[in-house]
């Protein structure tokens, strides 16, 4: 059986690339792979499991994709690892992975990077009516602020307009989706392959502190440096960062006025064995987000896999957590509760090792690649079913919206047209 498999490929600096990358030798060993990408490069080491094919999203290869049994779509919140991969998605129906289910962010910054203002005000119209043309409007002209609309508008039944399923990470997500789209969603456990079991993280002072991952504002860097400063003796830590700083002016500008600089180093993007060997060197981790965009962590995911213990937002994804598997802190008091969860730290440290085992076997026990691959392959193999089903809804939709009102009226129309047309329908070769 055949897969098309379309995501940003190592080395591209998402999250969602190594996703992928972990994903794909259970996925291969599974099913015939085939990874679509528009980058110009990508890791050769990729071809060992699947073939990779370049595309261009304006002028595609559909009979290529036809060949195959499904086609799968990886949809994140970052535009520009994902735009040509909404643009095939928008025209040829597949089961779309949601890593992100909050995706205004790239909804306009898709738009704004093309300078088709009117484009996003009509999507935003579409979505959520006249209201959501005049809120996008005015954050357009400046008026409103990015977070009020990321948390007002999801904008995923946009990227989701021709999916046969959607995948989700996370109960939260799965909630989430099920409020806005009539389609049918798919809840998986985000996959991690799990290292030989991990030494416990001990040790006497300074503890070190450490942050990784893709840094932006909903990260709360900020309010960590704040937490550290506030602190007693904030000497006992020595916090380090890993990633990439979406905006690093004001991290620094912050470090100087809290003069923390002894005690924090910005190492930026390493290499995966220079990450692991700090990861394996560290005592605790942060890994907060807010606002959450729905999505469930690989870095968090990362941590567990080296028996690091955490301390994370009770929010989304987190807080589906067994309570035994990390900290957490409330978002309404990030910067307080954290400062609290350091002091308890200094006075205990082996409590907090405690999270770290548990959080290794949670990841041990639920985040299996070979799981996750086994539900992706089963999805496959009904993906005829879910076309046709696909197929029903679009002449279902057709139908009510040239019928008016009457289809709403006549008890059980809708169920009728939709049954009768997924006999009709069903031709793996259907674009919207």
């Amino acid at each position: 059986m055949r897969i098309n498999w379309f995501s940003p490929l190592a080395p591209a600096r998402t999250d969602i690339a190594h996703f992928t990358s972990r994903l794909l030798p259970a996925l291969s060993a599974r099913a015939e792979v085939v990874l679509w990408t528009d980058q110009p490069h990508w890791h050769s080491g990729l071809r060992q499991h699947a073939e990779v094919r370049h595309f261009d999203p304006d002028a595609m290869d559909w009979p290529a994709l036809d060949r195959a049994a499904a086609t799968f779509y990886n949809i994140g919140n970052d535009a520009r690892f994902h735009s040509g991969i909404w643009t095939v998605a928008q025209q040829y129906p597949g089961f779309a992975i949601m890593h992100d289910v909050y995706m205004h962010d790239s909804l306009w910054f898709d738009h704004h990077e093309r300078e088709d203002r009117e484009g996003y005000l009509a999507a935003m119209e579409s979505l959520y009516g006249a209201s959501g043309r005049r809120d996008a409007r005015f954050y357009w002209d400046g008026v409103l602020p990015l977070e009020s609309l990321s948390r007002l508008y999801t904008c995923a039944p946009f990227f989701l307009e021709s999916a046969l399923g959607a995948v989700v990470h996370s109960r939260a997500a799965a909630r989430s989706l099920a409020a806005e789209i009539d389609l049918p969603v798919t809840r998986l456990d985000l996959p991690y392959p799990a290292r030989p079991e991990p030494a416990p993280h001990s040790g006497p002072p300074p503890w070190r502190l450490v942050v990784v991952g893709y840094l932006g504002a909903n990260r709360c860097l900020d309010r960590i440096l704040s937490a550290l400063a506030s602190l007693e003796n904030p000497e006992q830590f020595r916090l380090h960062i890993y990633g990439q700083i979406l905006e690093p002016a004001p991290v620094a500008e912050q470090i100087a006025a809290l003069r923390l600089e002894s005690l924090v180093t910005i190492h930026g993007f390493v290499s995966e064995a220079e990450l692991n060997a700090a990861l394996d060197a560290a005592h605790l981790a942060v890994n907060l987000r807010f606002p959450t965009k729905g999505e469930a962590s690989g870095s968090q995911l990362r941590l567990w896999s080296h028996g690091l213990p955490s301390i994370v937002t009770r929010l989304g994804w987190y807080a589906e957590l067994p309570e035994d598997t990390a900290a957490f802190v409330r978002p309404q008091a990030i910067a307080e509760d954290l400062r609290e969860r350091l002091r308890e730290y200094a006075a205990a440290p082996g409590r907090f090792a405690a999270f770290g085992r548990k959080g290794y076997e949670y990841l041990a026990a639920r985040h299996s690649p070979e799981r996750y691959a086994a539900g992706l392959v089963g999805m496959a193999e009904n993906a005829a079913a879910w076309r046709r089903q696909w197929n029903a809804r679009r002449i279902a939709s057709r139908a009510k919206r040239a019928l008016g009102g009457w289809i709403d009226a006549a008890p059980g129309f809708r169920e009728r047209v939709e049954r009768e047309a997924g006999e009709l329908a069903g031709c793996p070769g259907d674009r919207p």
